[in-house]
């Protein structure tokens, strides 16, 4: 655990940047993003006097380490150069080292437990005890709702601030957001704001050097931009990967030869732009939210389900609160309620499958079969084995002709797959008849009641053409996910009977006497179990490909990404999941 204190300059103007009804931060020009970071910095460093500043001079006045990494990297850089510089300089040189500062300053919010970050690189503050105690506020607020409290009682009221409030609000207005954060500032308040960045020198210093760095960026590199290029069909078609299949090869020895952007033109197709190799996944890591938007894809295939803004197609504040909702229905702590029912259900399936030492599996579809056992009847109470082999058909058909958009879409309009996705209605009806409110009064909370439940309460975010195909279809498409990691799983422990017998020895222990229950399964009973598990999902991601449209003109690498543009985000695909959907294993 980090030691626990007063936050610095740069971790509250962080924590205030965060939007939390979105989990997501307010949008910053990157640039301005990273000069005002670097302000929040000289902020602290001159708050500890360790640096001063006059309108035109930064001047060192003790080059003695902080003990915060942040600090103490710029401060070593100043101290380096005994030249008394500009502050607009310091900014400038120091910019480099922005996202660095940001990484940094995230993970020590979420190690004092002022943040915490959830899948997906969503943030949200906490309430802090600890940190209640030291600032004395009330424990029922979140860290992040205090602070901004304590600033909003800055801007709207006649109180002396403190030279830190100020500084941080010099900031925020530096960045042009706090007018965003504070969505009723206007009038006096706005002049207030600006009496308040000019209070003290070193405040009006910094907050006019970043405002004047970022619309006249010196050091800033000119976004010149150069063509995308092309890849000849006869380099595509010579390729040893593609006829392999393995798609992290082709793309990554693709990225090598022509950059980390790149377009293909597929016969009679359109070119399609991907985005290959450390240097893009980095890049859209960081920038996808502010650039690109993946609802275009699902529109259609919306359209033909009868649905609208389901959780691949949202954007914002409602992503993120259907996605808290899914957290909470995958939460550890359910698991835990139902263990005994998984491992029941296990026990189940193998008997009526006939599992037994020496059979022969046939990985993908058994592993499929056993995960929508589970899941069916764990989040939804309901029995899909019947219908699962005819669903999974239209959703592999469904998202290649309507999603990735590779084969025709009359291909998906088939009598054989209409009759498949008429099964979606007779899945949902069935659900719906197993979570009637008498039937449910003594139950578990699963996701179907979790899902009815915002329906009733929200019939507009989640309304009913929403709720059936969210009962029916969104459990498939996990069943085959988890299905085919399960698969992974069971692969590289046939490769590696070492590791499987070292495996077969936890559980063995973990069984021993009888089921486990949940205080058996911490880190130390299971090591190598847990450790082998987060290896294979590192090695087989399940997600071969990421689809994008340019929602914002933007810049990577000096390529230009123009609007509408169709991108392809590789991320990592394993040649054994191509070898599993040709069923050769």
């Amino acid at each position: 655990m980090a030691s626990k204190h007063s936050l610095s300059v740069p971790q509250e103007f962080i924590t205030m940047i965060l939007n939390e009804k979105a989990g997501y931060f307010h949008q910053v020009e990157g640039w301005t993003l990273n000069c005002a970071t670097i302000g929040a910095v000289l902020a602290d460093l001159s708050l500890k006097s360790r640096i001063d500043t006059d309108e035109e001079t930064l001047f060192l006045l003790d080059a003695t380490k902080t003990g915060d990494e942040v600090l103490d990297l710029c401060l070593a850089e100043i101290a380096s150069n005994p030249d008394p510089q500009k502050p607009r300089y310091w900014i400038e040189r120091l910019a480099v080292h922005s996202e660095d500062i940001i990484d940094a300053t995230l993970k020590h919010l979420v190690q004092l437990e002022i943040m915490t970050h959830h899948e997906g690189g969503f943030y949200t503050t906490n309430h802090c005890d600890w940190y209640a105690e030291l600032q004395q506020y009330p424990k029922s607020e979140t860290v992040g709702k205090y602070i901004n409290s304590r600033i909003e009682k800055v801007i709207f009221t006649d109180i002396i601030p403190d030279p830190k409030d100020s500084l941080i609000i010099g900031l925020l207005s530096a960045c042009d957001i706090i007018k965003f954060i504070f969505d009723d500032l206007e009038g006096e308040q706005e002049q207030r704001v600006e009496l308040i960045c000019k209070i003290e020198q070193i405040n009006r210093v910094i907050s006019t050097t970043v405002k004047q760095v970022a619309i006249a960026p010196t050091l800033q590199y000119s976004p010149i931009t150069k063509p995308i290029p092309k890849i000849p069909l006869r380099s595509l078609i010579l390729n040893r990967h593609l006829w392999d299949r393995n798609l992290p090869a082709l793309f990554g020895n693709l990225a090598e030869r022509y950059g980390p952007v790149f377009q293909i033109g597929p016969p009679l197709q359109k070119p399609r732009t991907f985005l290959a190799g450390p240097i893009a996944n980095h890049w859209v890591r960081r920038n996808s939210r502010k650039f690109m938007t993946s609802g275009n894809y699902f529109r259609e295939m919306e359209m033909v389900c009868g649905a609208n803004n389901l959780l691949p197609s949202l954007d914002g504040a409602d992503h993120f609160r259907l996605r808290k909702l899914m957290v909470r229905v995958y939460s550890n702590a359910r698991f835990y309620e139902r263990l005994d029912d998984m491992l029941r259900l296990s026990r189940q399936f193998m008997i009526s499958q006939k599992w037994q030492a020496g059979s022969e599996l046939k990985v993908q579809r058994d592993s499929r079969l056993l995960t929508n056992f589970q899941m069916f009847n764990i989040l939804l109470s309901t029995d899909a084995q019947d219908l699962f082999d005819d669903l999974v058909k239209w959703n592999e058909r469904a998202i290649v002709c309507y999603v990735a958009d590779f084969l025709p879409k009359f291909m998906a309009r088939t009598p054989a797959m209409k009759r498949r996705f008429r099964l979606y209605e007779k899945l949902a009806r069935r659900i719906e008849q197993n979570h009637l409110p008498i039937q449910r009064a003594e139950a578990a909370q699963e996701l179907a009641d979790e899902l009815i439940a915002l329906h009733n309460s929200d019939p507009q975010f989640i309304p009913e053409q929403n709720l059936l195909f969210m009962l029916a279809a969104t459990p498939i498409f996990q069943s085959l996910y988890l299905g085919d990691m399960l698969g992974f799983v069971l692969f590289e422990m046939a490769r590696q009977p070492d590791i499987s017998a070292r495996i077969r020895e936890e559980a063995n222990e973990m069984f021993a006497d009888g089921d486990p229950g949940k205080e058996d399964f911490t880190p130390d009973k299971f090591d190598v179990t847990r450790r082998f598990l987060m290896e294979c999902l590192r090695l087989y991601p399940i997600i071969g490909v990421s689809l994008r449209n340019v929602a914002n003109s933007c810049v990577l690498e000096n390529y230009s990404l123009p609007l509408r543009e169709k991108n392809v985000h590789r991320a990592n695909r394993s040649t054994l999941y191509e070898r599993l959907l040709r069923g050769t294993i």
